[in-house]
């Protein structure tokens, strides 16, 4: 059985690449090994591959002195492989289950030089699509050459859908160049030499297709670099006969490339460079073309020919004769009568530098991550005037904080002006973001739950929620608030949009970290928790498709088992109206209901214990060190119905129980506060508790707001255990 060495290049790829690696972790055998490249990346990949490593000893890292680009990092890979077959992965993609298997069985049996197999691309709203040339996998002998049927070269140029001999690769001494393109010189090449290639009829791989497209889908001066890779491998045609007779196959399809970046236009090549790009790529595909008669006779054969002839001219009229009616639809939506008229109106009106715009948990009143940071701006920042939007049935909640009425004339004047734009879920989508105006994140809690387009498979979860308007309010941010390495991973692939992610903690718990010691004893008497009384904290989260405020556990019954001196306090979800059970339970006098409390962070510091069961709380009232008891009586149902990025109840920050009986018992015997919860908790803090130090506002504000580069937050915590129980299998 022949073993696989299987090479992947990383960098900046912090959602992707827990995926990436465990697929083909998953899948190799004793013998086998991958070899991870970390090509010095600015994000957490090489945090997630260090981990990853030390848990899988199939994984090898080679970081080299400086980063090198994809091209040399494969060479670097490939010069440390020992396996008897090469295989290449692209951080961000992954292997199906059994695809190794399969490809291996291929090797096996056919030895082949080169073994090319399928792939699907895979789309964020987790569409599928095959290989559009999978007819050229079918009914194939077990082994072929590319003279034996050149339109193989029509494949996808990548260099990983296939699985190299190594013998077979240091014979051809071929490598990889650096710069974009870096397939082209190597795989075209490769594929003439084999003297025997298999062809795998089977989907091996997710290519994924990510929001912000592929390197050579971007625009910029870097597209000129394919005109020097197919210089390179025109010059590797010219240093081996063998493949001589492909020259016209190679040619064509170096053209087809030149093409592709040239009708692609501005979203490639700025009009300014187009025609300096098309000149140079005719000096190339000039001296080498084939025999004009060789080309085809259709519209494609004619660019064809007019590149190798280098009639920069007669080539533009013809693309403008064929892109009048789309550059006149796209002209007509583009420049439509509503949004010349918000075009005009932005003109006509300034940014006010010093307005900021504040609203949180769809314009209810004030809290969470919005408030700590407009609360710090009169101490790091009192020049920004804050405007809270609320909706109008809140507005008596608010008290002298000024603020408009959402929807209202008021609030889309201050839209239209203000500067700064602060949210923990997300602005309406009408709201048109003009250029200058800066759009923060803060998020509203670190995720045990799906979130974003991680949604997507669960329907009742998602509601209706349509992820084409999500992404586009996504793309409107600017920055991304995260209060662990953990977050950041989640937030990477549930909202792919380019905007920055600030790993600076959670601004509400500031107030946590630095307690105002006071508060405790003045919201305990508030609230009327008798003198001496252990203050439970219960705080279950919202379940999906359910209308009517369920406590999850008999509240009567648990105070009436655990003794006299523990008091109840039950906060129910904000999306949930008063329940009529909760208040029956508060007349017994030891059950206090805190639902209407709109700021739970004095909760918290009022709190001796925490039951909680699948809510973010717990990762907040964890910086307190004070005991957690999850409880988790539907932890199967929720998961199946919800998706959750880890097993909570594999990986609690305390006592984990799932029945009344238990729950009581872990109070009774004071279980929740034994040595074992305590190092749970430990744990959890040093996971999710990263970056919460106190300063997390001040940073935010620097950031932010004056446009500073604040000091990293330091970790309060031990060392950073790994997560053990991550859930991979996500849609797109």
């Amino acid at each position: 059985m022949v073993n696989f060495s299987v090479i992947i290049p990383v960098h900046n790829v912090e959602g992707y690449l827990r995926q990436c690696l465990m697929s083909a972790v998953d899948q190799v055998v004793d013998g086998d090994e991958i070899i991870v490249v970390e090509d010095h990346s600015t994000d957490r990949s090489h945090d997630i591959a260090v981990e990853l490593a030390e848990a899988n000893p199939q994984i090898r890292i080679l970081r080299p002195e400086a980063n090198i680009g994809l091209g040399p990092a494969r060479n670097l890979g490939m010069a440390e492989a020992s396996g008897d077959y090469v295989l290449f992965l692209d951080s961000d993609d992954y292997y199906y289950p059994g695809a190794l298997d399969a490809i291996r069985e291929t090797c096996d049996t056919t030895d082949a030089d080169l073994v090319i197999f399928d792939y699907e691309r895979l789309y964020w709203n987790d569409r599928r699509s095959r290989n559009i040339l999978a007819r050229l996998f079918a009914d194939r002998p077990d082994v072929l050459t590319l003279a034996d049927d050149p339109e193989l070269l029509k494949l996808l140029n990548v260099a990983w859908n296939k699985a190299y001999k190594r013998e077979f690769l240091e014979t051809t001494a071929l490598t990889f160049p650096h710069g974009y393109y870096e397939d082209i010189p190597f795989t075209y090449p490769v594929m003439g030499l084999a003297s025997s290639i298999a062809m795998l009829d089977r989907v091996c791989m997710a290519y994924r297709q990510r929001r912000g497209g592929s390197i050579l889908r971007s625009s910029g001066e870097r597209h000129f670099e394919l005109i020097d890779q197919l210089e390179r491998m025109f010059e590797i045609v010219a240093e081996h006969p063998e493949l001589q007779p492909f020259t016209t196959d190679f040619w064509m399809r170096g053209g087809s490339h030149v093409l592709a970046v040239l009708a692609a236009g501005e979203s490639r090549l700025p009009a300014s460079r187009r025609a300096d790009f098309f000149h140079k790529s005719a000096a190339v595909l000039g001296p080498t073309a084939p025999p004009m008669f060789e080309l085809p006779m259709t519209d494609l054969g004619l660019k064809y020919r007019l590149v190798a002839m280098n009639n920069y001219p007669a080539f533009q009229a013809l693309k403008v004769v064929n892109g009048q009616r789309i550059r006149a639809r796209k002209l007509k939506k583009k420049f439509g009568p509503k949004l010349r008229a918000a075009a005009n109106a932005a003109k006509r009106t300034r940014l006010n530098e010093s307005s900021a715009v504040f609203t949180s948990l769809w314009n209810r009143p004030p809290s969470g991550n919005p408030l700590a940071i407009y609360r710090a701006l009169s101490e790091h920042a009192p020049h920004i005037k804050g405007t809270w939007i609320i909706s109008e049935r809140f507005t008596d909640d608010v008290g002298s904080l000024p603020h408009v009425v959402a929807g209202s004339r008021e609030a889309r004047a201050l839209c239209h002006s203000a500067k700064f734009f602060v949210n923990d879920v997300n602005f309406p989508n009408e709201l048109v973001k003009r250029p200058g105006q800066l759009e923060l994140q803060t998020q509203h809690g670190t995720p045990l739950k799906f979130m974003g387009l991680d949604l997507q498979a669960y329907p009742v979860a998602a509601n209706k929620m349509s992820f084409g308007w999500l992404l586009k309010r996504v793309d409107r941010w600017d920055f991304n608030l995260s209060s662990n390495r953990y977050s950041t991973e989640v937030w990477r692939r549930a909202f792919p949009a380019v905007h920055d992610i600030l790993e600076y903690g959670y601004p509400r718990n500031d107030a946590l970290i630095n307690p105002n010691h006071k508060v405790r004893d003045e919201t305990r008497t508030r609230l009327g928790v008798p003198e001496g009384n252990l203050a439970v904290l219960y705080t279950p989260t919202h379940r999906d498709g359910v209308g009517q405020f369920d406590l999850g556990l008999d509240a009567a019954e648990f105070i009436e088992r655990v003794g006299d001196n523990i008091t109840l306090l039950i906060r129910g979800h904000y999306f949930y109206d008063p329940s009529d059970r909760v208040e029956g339970l508060v007349d017994t006098g030891r059950i206090i209901d805190v639902s209407d409390d709109v700021e739970i962070e004095p909760l918290y510091l009022a709190a001796d214990v925490m039951i909680c069961d699948y809510s973010s709380a717990m990762f907040d009232f964890a910086n307190l060190g004070r005991p957690i008891v999850i409880y988790g009586y539907d932890w199967d149902e929720y998961r199946s119905q919800r998706g959750t990025y880890f097993d909570i109840m594999a990986e609690p920050p305390g006592a984990a129980v799932r029945t009344m009986d238990e729950l009581v018992d872990v109070f009774t015997s004071k279980a929740y506060d034994s040595d074992d919860a305590r190092e749970r908790l430990a744990r959890f803090q040093a996971i999710f508790c990263e970056f919460d130090d106190g300063r997390a506002a001040e940073r935010v504000i620097k950031k932010f707001f004056l446009d500073d580069e604040p000091e990293p937050p330091k970790s309060l915590h031990g060392p950073r255990p790994a997560l053990r129980t991550w859930e991979l299998n996500r849609p797109g």
